[in-house]
């Protein structure tokens, strides 16, 4: 992977960004003491209960539906059913008051410039229409909300940048629930399923899940739209760019630098400034990855474009599946954990080889088959890891279970053994005799074990009978005696 040159700019925060709003920090996402760059914070990990809040008279009347609404709403009655959630909830919008909307720019000079953040709707639209520069290939809108994406920003964007609304559907719902495979392969969006250890709770093994979708929208497909005051202006296009909108779904902080997804450099190459290591949310990280990549090849190919994101994908997953095995391997057996790995770790394995998906271009870039092909070779090696562990953990469980049902009829059989000379010494005391009750009228003794005797008998050939006709029947030929009596005496289990 070749080197930015050192005339592009730095990936940090613009110096006169503006700092974020007091009244709406999170005091749950203040960095801890670093404890090792794999260390998860738990005070990072926990979202705020309250930060999600309904918009006070949000609820709209008909006629006073946003645009972007409107049109999904249009879409509805024309037909589309599979938008009718998608309707009803941009009925009733959710506030993230900890919503962040970074915005960076790859210059047509290969430069990256990163715009100061976002925390409100009003200034994300304001952005919007302004359109993107003339200098600039491509644009990435990086939006990172808790849960589900506000209605207003989906407006906001979707009306802006023309966007399918099943973009949106897919966030809320999955892929899966809104295009067949067919579409799916070939949409201009595509998702990826995180999970990382989840260390807010107890179990060493939990994992916390999250998506990130990602949507490629061409230049040379749709003008670029903003909506202003006197109607709906069409700016020119920027030739072969593209703009990428990128939905973070949690706020989820890690201690991780993006060094650890590209090669160190070598002993005689000049030594990294030292960095100091803090947590960072996956937005941040995939913002500080910018620094590791070729913003020609970004420029050339989406894939490439969201590679860190695949490869940091890979990693989180292969931590979850490392705690799981530690777990088991310290308690001796299969620990508690959540499911669904292996499923998560296929759908990241496909979307790699399909390069994203069928519709975005840059295919024939050096750089994009290189990436392709070292993370197909990471996803297959993590997708064997995941069946070695499940398989282990079947045959572990399988033998908890045998040894259980050993343990189960060892108990069963002591018991046996302890009441079995009382019922019979009980049932034959009781026995109405005249042996014991001392009455010549009542039957002898040995005319009861001699009935028992011939019962059994009269069973036995019953069920060699039963066995020889089944061996005709089946088999097409005459059983011997002994044959036939092996399934009546238990010795063949047919």
């Amino acid at each position: 992977m070749d080197s930015p040159s050192d005339s592009q700019l730095s990936i940090g925060p613009p110096e006169n960004a503006p700092v974020a709003r007091q009244d709406s920090k999170n005091e749950h996402y203040v960095a801890p003491e670093v404890k090792g760059i794999y260390h998860l914070s738990r005070k990072s990990r926990r979202a705020a209960k309250n930060s999600l809040q309904k918009y006070q008279g949000w609820e709209q009347p008909p006629e006073n539906r946003p645009p972007y609404h409107e049109y999904v709403h249009d879409l509805v009655q024309g037909g589309w059913d599979v938008l009718k959630p998608l309707d009803e909830y941009m009925s009733v919008d959710i506030e993230d008051q900890e919503l962040v909307i970074s915005i960076l720019d790859i210059t047509d000079s290969s430069r990256h410039e990163r715009r100061p953040d976002t925390y409100d709707v009003l200034a994300l639209k304001k952005i919007l229409d302004e359109g993107k520069p003339s200098n600039v290939k491509v644009r990435f809108y990086m939006v990172e909300q808790r849960g589900n994406l506000a209605a207003s920003v989906m407006g906001a964007l979707g009306s802006s940048l023309d966007l399918d609304p099943r973009f949106f559907q897919s966030g809320l719902h999955g892929n899966k629930h809104v295009l067949p495979p067919s579409e799916r392969h070939r949409a201009p969006f595509t998702s990826i399923s995180f999970g990382v250890p989840k260390l807010s709770t107890s179990l060493k093994t939990d994992a916390e899940k999250f998506k990130v979708t990602f949507y490629v929208k061409p230049d040379d497909a749709v003008g670029q739209m903003s909506t202003l005051q006197e109607g709906i202006q069409v700016h020119p296009s920027a030739g072969d760019g593209w703009t990428g909108i990128l939905l973070f779904t949690s706020h989820t902080k890690i201690n991780l630098s993006s060094a650890n997804l590209v090669p160190p450099p070598s002993f005689t190459s000049p030594r990294p400034q030292p960095k100091p290591q803090t947590t960072k949310s996956f937005r941040e990280l995939y913002l500080e990855a910018f620094s590791h990549l070729d913003l020609q090849t970004v420029t050339a190919s989406p894939f490439y474009a969201i590679s860190p994101l695949l490869r940091l994908n890979c990693f989180c997953w292969g931590r979850v599946i490392s705690s799981i095995r530690d777990e088991d391997r310290r308690i001796n057996g299969v620990s508690d954990t959540t499911v669904g790995h292996a499923e998560e770790i296929k759908k990241s394995l496909s979307l790699v080889q399909r390069g994203g998906s069928f519709g975005w271009k840059g295919d024939d870039v050096q750089s994009f088959k290189e990436t392709k092909n070292a993370l197909e070779e990471d996803f297959k090696h993590l997708v064997q890891e995941t069946e070695l562990l499940w398989e282990t953990r079947e045959k572990m469980a399988s033998n908890r279970r045998q040894k259980a049902e050993r343990r189960w009829s060892a108990l069963t059989n002591t018991f046996t053994y302890v009441f079995a000379p009382i019922t019979i010494i009980s049932g034959v005391y009781g026995m109405n005799v005249s042996e014991i009750s001392g009455s010549n009228s009542n039957p002898n003794i040995w005319q009861f074990f001699v009935a028992v005797v011939v019962l059994n008998v009269v069973v036995m050939l019953a069920l060699a009978l039963s066995n020889w006709v089944h061996i005709i029947t089946k088999h097409g030929r005459t059983a011997g005696a002994k044959e036939a009596f092996n399934f009546a005496v238990g010795k063949d289990g047919r």
